[in-house]
């Protein structure tokens, strides 16, 4: 009765057992993090480990990790720098719009809106990741793709902007 019960190739536990190399990537993730300006080959390496390794059940996580990261790294800085000068502007910008909207009026629909262009921009930046982690592309051409598949699965990339905010929710309290 109990034989298939402990089983280590049915589902659950293959799963269970997979739960110490994501805390394994998600601790390499950080470490990758650390320089600031590595921060986009880090979630492009994390996103092809996890995406290839553990979802498709292959072997050697860690070693495609840090491959897919030093093949990233070559693109994803100058990325990585765009990227952050856009979000510094981009959250000067909220600040000065929230100092603008409680004044009232226009400038609180302004801000509102402000707000979710920017939420959107997050989604559109997850859409920009994994495209980056699968294709080699250039600057420009990456940008593009990510805003076709930000439109063309608008309903995906709104869900996928839930999960991320939720996410950080939870982390934040």
């Amino acid at each position: 009765m109990f034989k298939g019960l402990f089983d280590m190739d049915r589902p659950f536990w293959r799963w269970l057992g997979k739960i110490p190399e994501m805390i394994g990537l998600s601790l390499c993730w950080y470490i990758c993090c650390l320089p600031i300006i590595t921060i986009i080959p880090a979630c492009c390496a994390l996103f092809d480990a996890v995406s290839r390794n553990l979802m498709m059940d292959d072997k050697g996580c860690f070693k495609r990790f840090f491959r897919s990261f030093l093949r990233e790294l070559k693109q994803g800085i100058p990325l990585t720098l765009f990227w952050l000068l856009i979000a510094f502007i981009a959250f000067f910008g909220l600040n000065i719009m929230r100092q603008m909207a409680e004044a009232g009026g226009f400038y609180a629909t302004f801000y509102l809106f402000y707000l979710i262009m920017l939420t959107f921009m997050i989604a559109y930046f997850s859409w920009l990741i994994a495209l980056q982690s699968r294709y080699n592309q250039k600057f420009i051409g990456l940008h593009i793709n990510a805003l076709r598949f930000f439109f063309g699965r608008l309903l995906g990339s709104l869900g996928m902007l839930l999960t991320i905010i939720v996410i950080v929710f939870l982390c934040l309290f």
